[in-house]
Protein backbone atom coordinates (compact mmCIF):
# COMPACT_ATOMS: atom_id res chain seq x y z
CA UNK A 1 0.00 0.00 0.00
CA UNK A 2 1.19 3.50 -0.86
CA UNK A 3 0.65 5.58 2.27
CA UNK A 4 1.01 8.77 0.19
CA UNK A 5 -2.51 7.98 -1.02
CA UNK A 6 -3.85 8.47 2.51
CA UNK A 7 -3.20 12.21 2.20
CA UNK A 8 -4.26 13.67 -1.13
CA UNK A 9 -2.60 16.98 -0.19
CA UNK A 10 0.81 15.31 -0.30
CA UNK A 11 1.97 16.51 -3.72
CA UNK A 12 5.79 16.30 -3.61
CA UNK A 13 8.44 13.75 -2.81
CA UNK A 14 12.13 13.00 -3.43
CA UNK A 15 13.00 9.42 -4.38
CA UNK A 16 15.22 7.16 -6.53
CA UNK A 17 14.80 5.23 -9.79
CA UNK A 18 13.95 1.57 -9.22
CA UNK A 19 13.36 0.19 -12.71
CA UNK A 20 13.19 1.25 -16.39
CA UNK A 21 10.97 -0.52 -18.93
CA UNK A 22 10.58 0.76 -22.49
CA UNK A 23 11.04 4.42 -21.49
CA UNK A 24 8.80 4.02 -18.42
CA UNK A 25 10.25 4.48 -14.93
CA UNK A 26 9.27 3.03 -11.57
CA UNK A 27 10.62 4.52 -8.35
CA UNK A 28 11.33 3.57 -4.75
CA UNK A 29 8.36 5.80 -3.89
CA UNK A 30 5.79 7.73 -5.88
CA UNK A 31 3.35 10.46 -5.02
CA UNK A 32 1.63 10.11 -8.40
CA UNK A 33 -1.61 8.21 -8.88
CA UNK A 34 -2.33 6.41 -12.17
CA UNK A 35 -5.85 5.87 -13.46
CA UNK A 36 -7.46 2.98 -11.60
CA UNK A 37 -10.57 2.32 -9.53
CA UNK A 38 -12.47 5.09 -11.32
CA UNK A 39 -9.93 7.79 -10.45
CA UNK A 40 -8.17 9.57 -13.31
CA UNK A 41 -4.43 10.12 -13.79
CA UNK A 42 -2.53 12.75 -11.87
CA UNK A 43 -0.67 15.38 -13.86
CA UNK A 44 2.62 16.99 -12.93
CA UNK A 45 6.39 16.90 -13.39
CA UNK A 46 9.36 14.71 -12.49
CA UNK A 47 12.64 16.60 -12.37
CA UNK A 48 10.75 19.46 -14.05
CA UNK A 49 9.87 17.22 -17.05
CA UNK A 50 6.13 16.85 -17.81
CA UNK A 51 4.68 13.42 -17.04
CA UNK A 52 3.13 12.14 -20.29
CA UNK A 53 1.73 8.79 -19.15
CA UNK A 54 1.16 6.61 -16.10
CA UNK A 55 0.47 2.88 -16.22
CA UNK A 56 0.15 0.11 -13.69
CA UNK A 57 2.10 -3.13 -14.07
CA UNK A 58 0.59 -5.22 -11.32
CA UNK A 59 0.92 -3.19 -8.11
CA UNK A 60 3.73 -1.02 -9.52
CA UNK A 61 3.12 2.36 -11.14
CA UNK A 62 5.34 3.21 -14.11
CA UNK A 63 5.88 6.81 -15.22
CA UNK A 64 6.73 8.24 -18.64
CA UNK A 65 8.18 11.73 -19.08
CA UNK A 66 9.30 13.97 -21.93
CA UNK A 67 13.01 13.24 -21.59
CA UNK A 68 15.47 11.12 -19.59
CA UNK A 69 15.65 10.93 -15.81
CA UNK A 70 18.60 10.63 -13.45
CA UNK A 71 18.72 10.49 -9.66
CA UNK A 72 17.71 12.18 -7.48
CA UNK A 73 14.07 12.15 -8.52
CA UNK A 74 11.91 15.15 -7.55
CA UNK A 75 8.18 14.66 -8.07
CA UNK A 76 5.58 17.42 -8.19
CA UNK A 77 1.88 16.64 -8.68
CA UNK A 78 -0.38 19.32 -10.18
CA UNK A 79 -2.60 20.42 -7.27
CA UNK A 80 -5.67 21.41 -9.31
CA UNK A 81 -5.94 18.10 -11.17
CA UNK A 82 -5.32 16.18 -7.94
CA UNK A 83 -7.99 18.18 -6.12
CA UNK A 84 -10.61 17.65 -8.84
CA UNK A 85 -9.91 13.93 -9.27
CA UNK A 86 -9.88 13.26 -5.53
CA UNK A 87 -13.02 15.09 -4.48
CA UNK A 88 -15.26 13.30 -6.99
CA UNK A 89 -14.14 9.91 -5.61
CA UNK A 90 -15.21 10.96 -2.13
CA UNK A 91 -18.52 12.18 -3.52
CA UNK A 92 -19.20 8.72 -4.99
CA UNK A 93 -18.56 7.10 -1.59
CA UNK A 94 -20.92 9.50 0.14
CA UNK A 95 -23.58 8.96 -2.54
CA UNK A 96 -23.23 5.20 -2.01
CA UNK A 97 -24.12 5.84 1.60
CA UNK A 98 -27.07 8.04 0.68
CA UNK A 99 -28.61 5.60 -1.80
CA UNK A 100 -28.16 2.65 0.56
CA UNK A 101 -31.07 4.20 2.50
CA UNK A 102 -33.14 4.91 -0.64
CA UNK A 103 -33.79 1.32 -1.69
CA UNK A 104 -31.49 1.62 -4.72
CA UNK A 105 -27.80 1.64 -5.54
CA UNK A 106 -25.26 3.25 -7.83
CA UNK A 107 -24.39 0.92 -10.72
CA UNK A 108 -21.98 3.04 -12.79
CA UNK A 109 -20.01 6.28 -12.42
CA UNK A 110 -17.98 8.68 -14.55
CA UNK A 111 -15.35 10.91 -12.94
CA UNK A 112 -14.40 13.01 -15.98
CA UNK A 113 -14.62 16.62 -14.69
CA UNK A 114 -16.10 17.69 -18.03
CA UNK A 115 -18.90 15.14 -17.70
CA UNK A 116 -19.45 13.90 -14.14
CA UNK A 117 -22.36 11.50 -13.65
CA UNK A 118 -23.57 8.38 -11.90
CA UNK A 119 -26.31 5.88 -12.67
CA UNK A 120 -28.73 4.32 -10.22
CA UNK A 121 -30.86 1.21 -10.74
CA UNK A 122 -34.12 3.14 -10.79
CA UNK A 123 -36.15 3.90 -13.90
CA UNK A 124 -37.32 7.38 -12.86
CA UNK A 125 -36.57 10.14 -10.39
CA UNK A 126 -38.43 13.32 -9.49
CA UNK A 127 -37.12 16.88 -9.29
CA UNK A 128 -37.79 16.80 -5.55
CA UNK A 129 -35.64 13.68 -5.15
CA UNK A 130 -32.79 15.33 -7.06
CA UNK A 131 -33.09 18.39 -4.82
CA UNK A 132 -32.93 16.10 -1.78
CA UNK A 133 -29.67 14.53 -2.99
CA UNK A 134 -28.13 17.95 -3.58
CA UNK A 135 -29.26 19.29 -0.19
CA UNK A 136 -28.03 16.19 1.61
CA UNK A 137 -24.61 16.31 -0.05
CA UNK A 138 -24.06 19.99 0.72
CA UNK A 139 -25.09 19.38 4.32
CA UNK A 140 -22.46 16.64 4.60
CA UNK A 141 -19.91 19.07 3.15
CA UNK A 142 -20.80 21.64 5.82
CA UNK A 143 -20.51 19.06 8.60
CA UNK A 144 -16.81 18.67 7.66
CA UNK A 145 -16.70 14.97 8.48
CA UNK A 146 -13.22 13.48 8.78
CA UNK A 147 -12.15 10.69 6.45
CA UNK A 148 -10.72 7.60 8.14
CA UNK A 149 -8.32 5.12 6.51
CA UNK A 150 -7.82 1.74 8.16
CA UNK A 151 -5.96 -1.37 7.04
CA UNK A 152 -7.07 -4.88 7.94
CA UNK A 153 -5.55 -8.25 7.01
CA UNK A 154 -7.39 -9.63 3.99
CA UNK A 155 -8.09 -12.88 5.86
CA UNK A 156 -10.15 -10.86 8.35
CA UNK A 157 -12.24 -9.17 5.67
CA UNK A 158 -15.52 -10.98 4.89
CA UNK A 159 -15.44 -10.59 1.07
CA UNK A 160 -13.31 -13.43 -0.41
CA UNK A 161 -12.56 -11.27 -3.48
CA UNK A 162 -9.94 -9.41 -1.43
CA UNK A 163 -8.08 -12.53 -0.25
CA UNK A 164 -5.57 -12.06 -3.09
CA UNK A 165 -4.24 -8.96 -1.28
CA UNK A 166 -2.20 -8.86 1.91
CA UNK A 167 -4.26 -6.01 3.30
CA UNK A 168 -7.57 -4.35 2.64
CA UNK A 169 -7.74 -0.57 2.84
CA UNK A 170 -11.06 0.68 4.20
CA UNK A 171 -12.22 4.24 3.62
CA UNK A 172 -14.82 5.53 6.08
CA UNK A 173 -16.92 8.67 6.29
CA UNK A 174 -18.28 8.44 9.84
CA UNK A 175 -21.32 6.11 9.80
CA UNK A 176 -22.38 7.19 6.30
CA UNK A 177 -20.24 4.80 4.27
CA UNK A 178 -17.33 2.40 4.72
CA UNK A 179 -15.93 0.41 1.82
CA UNK A 180 -12.65 -1.01 0.50
CA UNK A 181 -10.94 1.41 -1.89
CA UNK A 182 -7.41 2.14 -3.07
CA UNK A 183 -8.00 5.61 -4.54
CA UNK A 184 -7.31 9.02 -3.02
CA UNK A 185 -9.91 10.82 -0.94
CA UNK A 186 -10.38 14.16 0.78
CA UNK A 187 -9.19 14.39 4.36
CA UNK A 188 -12.49 15.92 5.45
CA UNK A 189 -15.72 16.61 3.60
CA UNK A 190 -15.51 20.41 3.57
CA UNK A 191 -12.72 20.00 1.00
CA UNK A 192 -15.36 18.86 -1.49
CA UNK A 193 -16.57 22.50 -1.33
CA UNK A 194 -19.71 22.18 -3.47
CA UNK A 195 -22.05 19.74 -5.17
CA UNK A 196 -24.65 20.62 -7.82
CA UNK A 197 -27.13 18.37 -9.65
CA UNK A 198 -27.29 19.39 -13.31
CA UNK A 199 -30.03 17.07 -14.52
CA UNK A 200 -30.99 13.46 -15.15
CA UNK A 201 -31.94 11.06 -17.94
CA UNK A 202 -33.89 7.83 -17.46
CA UNK A 203 -33.60 4.82 -19.74
CA UNK A 204 -34.11 1.04 -19.52
CA UNK A 205 -34.68 0.71 -15.77
CA UNK A 206 -31.86 3.06 -14.80
CA UNK A 207 -31.35 6.79 -14.35
CA UNK A 208 -28.21 8.74 -15.16
CA UNK A 209 -27.71 11.78 -12.91
CA UNK A 210 -25.39 14.56 -14.07
CA UNK A 211 -23.61 16.69 -11.50
CA UNK A 212 -20.60 18.92 -10.86
CA UNK A 213 -18.50 19.11 -7.75
CA UNK A 214 -15.57 21.09 -6.39
CA UNK A 215 -13.60 23.02 -9.06
CA UNK A 216 -15.59 21.31 -11.81
CA UNK A 217 -18.50 23.54 -10.72
CA UNK A 218 -16.40 26.62 -11.53
CA UNK A 219 -15.39 25.19 -14.87
CA UNK A 220 -18.98 24.28 -15.70
CA UNK A 221 -20.20 27.76 -14.72
CA UNK A 222 -17.57 29.51 -16.86
CA UNK A 223 -18.25 27.23 -19.82
CA UNK A 224 -22.03 27.70 -19.70
CA UNK A 225 -21.70 31.45 -19.10
CA UNK A 226 -19.55 31.79 -22.23
CA UNK A 227 -22.06 29.82 -24.30
CA UNK A 228 -24.95 31.96 -23.04
CA UNK A 229 -22.96 35.13 -23.72
CA UNK A 230 -22.02 34.02 -27.25
CA UNK A 231 -25.55 32.92 -28.13
CA UNK A 232 -26.97 36.17 -26.74
CA UNK A 233 -24.58 38.08 -28.97
CA UNK A 234 -25.49 36.05 -32.06
CA UNK A 235 -29.22 36.43 -31.42
CA UNK A 236 -28.82 40.07 -30.41
CA UNK A 237 -30.74 39.67 -27.16
CA UNK A 238 -30.09 39.45 -23.41
CA UNK A 239 -29.87 36.13 -21.61
CA UNK A 240 -33.31 36.51 -20.02
CA UNK A 241 -34.94 36.55 -23.46
CA UNK A 242 -32.89 33.69 -24.91
CA UNK A 243 -35.58 31.05 -24.46
CA UNK A 244 -38.35 33.15 -26.05
CA UNK A 245 -36.09 34.26 -28.88
CA UNK A 246 -34.96 30.68 -29.55
CA UNK A 247 -38.55 29.41 -29.53
CA UNK A 248 -39.54 32.11 -32.01
CA UNK A 249 -36.64 31.20 -34.29
CA UNK A 250 -37.57 27.51 -34.14
CA UNK A 251 -41.21 28.30 -34.95
CA UNK A 252 -40.19 30.51 -37.89
CA UNK A 253 -37.76 27.84 -39.08
CA UNK A 254 -40.52 25.22 -39.08
CA UNK A 255 -42.76 27.53 -41.08
CA UNK A 256 -39.95 28.24 -43.56
CA UNK A 257 -39.36 24.50 -43.97
CA UNK A 258 -43.03 24.00 -44.77
CA UNK A 259 -42.96 26.82 -47.32
CA UNK A 260 -39.72 25.54 -48.81
CA UNK A 261 -41.22 22.07 -49.17
CA UNK A 262 -44.28 23.49 -50.93
CA UNK A 263 -42.20 25.60 -53.31
CA UNK A 264 -39.93 22.65 -53.99
CA UNK A 265 -42.90 20.48 -54.87
CA UNK A 266 -44.22 23.18 -57.22
CA UNK A 267 -40.79 23.52 -58.81
CA UNK A 268 -40.53 19.76 -59.30
CA UNK A 269 -44.02 19.67 -60.84
CA UNK A 270 -43.12 22.48 -63.25
CA UNK A 271 -39.82 20.82 -64.13
CA UNK A 272 -41.49 17.44 -64.65
CA UNK A 273 -44.12 18.98 -66.91
CA UNK A 274 -41.40 20.71 -68.96
CA UNK A 275 -39.52 17.41 -69.37
CA UNK A 276 -42.72 15.58 -70.34
CA UNK A 277 -43.26 18.03 -73.20
CA UNK A 278 -40.03 16.93 -74.88
CA UNK A 279 -40.63 14.74 -77.93
CA UNK A 280 -37.49 12.75 -77.09
CA UNK A 281 -37.66 9.64 -74.89
CA UNK A 282 -34.13 10.34 -73.62
CA UNK A 283 -33.78 13.78 -72.01
CA UNK A 284 -30.60 15.26 -70.51
CA UNK A 285 -31.12 17.60 -67.57
CA UNK A 286 -28.98 19.62 -65.15
CA UNK A 287 -28.93 18.82 -61.43
CA UNK A 288 -27.28 20.26 -58.33
CA UNK A 289 -27.57 17.07 -56.27
CA UNK A 290 -28.16 13.35 -57.03
CA UNK A 291 -31.48 13.40 -55.14
CA UNK A 292 -33.06 15.69 -57.72
CA UNK A 293 -33.34 12.79 -60.16
CA UNK A 294 -35.38 10.65 -57.77
CA UNK A 295 -37.44 13.66 -56.63
CA UNK A 296 -38.60 14.74 -60.08
CA UNK A 297 -39.24 11.22 -61.44
CA UNK A 298 -42.64 10.61 -59.70
CA UNK A 299 -43.97 13.92 -61.05
CA UNK A 300 -42.90 13.02 -64.61
CA UNK A 301 -44.86 9.76 -64.29
CA UNK A 302 -48.05 11.80 -63.82
CA UNK A 303 -47.62 13.65 -67.13
CA UNK A 304 -46.28 11.06 -69.60
CA UNK A 305 -48.21 8.49 -71.64
CA UNK A 306 -45.40 6.05 -72.34
CA UNK A 307 -41.75 6.26 -71.13
CA UNK A 308 -38.98 8.76 -70.43
CA UNK A 309 -35.35 8.38 -69.48
CA UNK A 310 -33.80 11.39 -67.77
CA UNK A 311 -30.04 11.56 -67.39
CA UNK A 312 -27.60 14.02 -65.75
CA UNK A 313 -23.90 14.37 -65.13
CA UNK A 314 -22.57 15.43 -61.74
CA UNK A 315 -19.03 15.12 -60.32
CA UNK A 316 -17.77 12.55 -62.83
CA UNK A 317 -20.85 10.35 -62.41
CA UNK A 318 -23.91 9.77 -64.56
CA UNK A 319 -27.27 9.75 -62.76
CA UNK A 320 -30.47 8.58 -64.37
CA UNK A 321 -34.12 7.67 -63.92
CA UNK A 322 -36.28 5.49 -66.14
CA UNK A 323 -39.97 6.43 -65.90
CA UNK A 324 -42.40 4.13 -67.68
CA UNK A 325 -46.19 4.34 -67.71
CA UNK A 326 -46.17 1.02 -69.60
CA UNK A 327 -44.17 -0.59 -66.77
CA UNK A 328 -41.00 -1.23 -68.76
CA UNK A 329 -38.58 0.55 -66.38
CA UNK A 330 -37.12 -2.68 -64.99
CA UNK A 331 -36.68 -4.10 -68.49
CA UNK A 332 -34.64 -1.08 -69.55
CA UNK A 333 -32.58 -1.23 -66.35
CA UNK A 334 -31.87 -4.94 -66.80
CA UNK A 335 -30.69 -4.29 -70.37
CA UNK A 336 -28.34 -1.53 -69.20
CA UNK A 337 -26.96 -3.79 -66.47
CA UNK A 338 -25.91 -6.34 -69.09
CA UNK A 339 -23.78 -3.67 -70.74
CA UNK A 340 -22.37 -1.52 -67.93
CA UNK A 341 -21.95 -1.54 -64.16
CA UNK A 342 -24.88 0.24 -62.54
CA UNK A 343 -26.00 0.95 -58.98
CA UNK A 344 -29.74 1.30 -58.72
CA UNK A 345 -33.20 -0.21 -58.71
CA UNK A 346 -36.86 0.54 -58.26
CA UNK A 347 -40.25 -0.56 -59.52
CA UNK A 348 -41.75 -1.47 -62.88
CA UNK A 349 -42.71 2.18 -63.38
CA UNK A 350 -39.69 4.03 -61.94
CA UNK A 351 -36.05 3.01 -61.50
CA UNK A 352 -33.17 5.30 -60.55
CA UNK A 353 -29.44 4.72 -60.44
CA UNK A 354 -25.94 5.88 -61.22
CA UNK A 355 -22.90 4.72 -63.13
CA UNK A 356 -19.31 5.79 -63.66
CA UNK A 357 -19.79 5.52 -67.42
CA UNK A 358 -19.78 8.89 -69.18
CA UNK A 359 -23.10 10.48 -70.02
CA UNK A 360 -22.27 10.22 -73.75
CA UNK A 361 -21.70 6.44 -73.55
CA UNK A 362 -24.77 6.02 -71.37
CA UNK A 363 -26.90 7.92 -73.88
CA UNK A 364 -25.55 5.79 -76.72
CA UNK A 365 -26.59 2.60 -74.89
CA UNK A 366 -30.04 3.97 -74.17
CA UNK A 367 -30.55 5.06 -77.78
CA UNK A 368 -29.48 1.61 -79.00
CA UNK A 369 -32.02 -0.02 -76.71
CA UNK A 370 -34.75 2.41 -77.76
CA UNK A 371 -34.02 1.93 -81.46
CA UNK A 372 -34.30 -1.85 -81.15
CA UNK A 373 -37.47 -1.53 -79.12
CA UNK A 374 -39.07 0.80 -81.63
CA UNK A 375 -38.37 -1.69 -84.41
CA UNK A 376 -40.18 -4.41 -82.43
CA UNK A 377 -42.95 -2.47 -80.66
CA UNK A 378 -43.29 0.73 -82.65
CA UNK A 379 -43.41 2.65 -79.37
CA UNK A 380 -42.58 2.43 -75.69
Amino acid sequence: MNLFYDNFEKLNCITQIKDIRENYYSFEQTVFYGEKGGQLDDKGTINDLPVTDLKWVGPTLYHQVKGRLTNPIIMKVDPITRYINTTVQSVFHLLDGYYAHQNCRIIEVNADPNNEWYEINKDSITAEQLDDVETWMNDIIKQDINTKFTYVPSKDYPDPFYRKYDQVRLVSFDNINTQPCGTLHVNHTSQIQSFVILGSKSKAHKTKIFFATNLAVNKCLKHDHKIIKDVSHVLNTNKNDLVNKSQNIIAKNKELKKQTKLWKEKYMQYRAYEISLSKNVLVSIKIDSPTEISQVAPYILKYIKYSKIIVANLKMKTYFAVISKSEQAQDILNYLKTKIKINGGGSAKIVTGDTSVSIQDFNTLCNTYLSNLLKDNNKI
